[in-house]
């Protein structure tokens, strides 16, 4: 598929585009949801999975790349949200929204690597 690398590309831009407009309005919550995202993000199981995503996704195939994307980082945050012990929902969304921003980047770097 040629034009797969907009699915990561979008994640990217939606997250970025929250971040400043977050800055523009001065907003707490996207300060804290942007603070609780870097913290987890340096998580080194959180970056793990993120590599292992972003790896294994297929660039051949769109409903390959969909189940190993999105259902391979569902599981994934389902599967942490057990091991161990959240409470509370948005902690699991910020670690979903950590895994996808990594899997993002190593997806577009091998991408852009298999192209060269």
């Amino acid at each position: 598929m040629k034009r797969l690398w907009i699915i990561p590309s979008a994640i990217l831009f939606v997250n970025i585009l929250i971040l400043v407009l977050g800055i523009a309005t001065n907003s707490g919550f996207v300060g804290t949801l942007f603070g609780g995202l870097m913290a987890i993000m340096t998580d080194p199981v959180i970056i793990i999975s993120g590599l292992l995503i972003g790896v294994i996704a297929s660039d051949k195939n769109l409903k390959i790349f969909l189940l190993v994307f999105f259902v391979g980082t569902i599981v994934l945050t389902v599967l942490f949200h057990f091991m161990i012990n959240t409470t509370y929902a948005i902690t699991d969304l910020v670690r979903f929204d950590g895994i996808l921003i990594i899997a993002s980047v190593v997806f577009l770097i091998k991408r852009l690597f298999i192209k060269i």
